[in-house]
């Protein structure tokens, strides 16, 4: 797994369909559910007549993270719920991309939230590898 600034990458040889697939399974099984979920490819097709490889964005949420977040800080849904990408790579196969927990809140710049992001890093990561293969 690889770990940007703001975003933990994985790669998988499934297909964006599969990894989708894969990527939801592995979430509920951390307790997550997908509250959103925004298919970039069809609505860039649909609104600017652009063709796209397949992309993605599925809104994962746990809410009893999501309630201790919002206690602590209010505002902070506007970095909720918790971005997860399938998109079609390049060079064949799938790439799952997830938002960093412990970037994101750590924008709040308050340190109260630390435990509740490392947590919720932790268990998206553990989803993402198992996705992932």
């Amino acid at each position: 797994m690889e770990h940007d600034r703001y975003v933990l990458r994985v790669r998988t040889d499934a297909s964006p369909e599969d990894a989708e697939a894969r990527v939801r399974e592995a979430l509920a099984a951390e307790g997550f559910g997908v509250l959103t979920e925004i298919d970039v490819r069809s609505t860039l097709r649909d609104k600017l007549n652009v063709e796209v490889a397949p992309y993605r964005i599925l809104g994962a949420c746990k809410p009893s993270y999501a309630h201790e977040a919002l206690q602590i800080d209010p505002a902070l849904g506007g970095l909720l719920p918790c971005n997860v990408v399938v998109r079609e790579h390049p060079d064949g196969g799938s790439e799952l991309i997830g938002v960093d927990p412990e970037a994101m809140l750590g924008l709040a710049g308050e340190p109260a939230l630390e435990d509740v992001a490392g947590t919720v890093a932790t268990e998206l990561r553990r989803a993402l590898e198992a996705a992932a293969g």
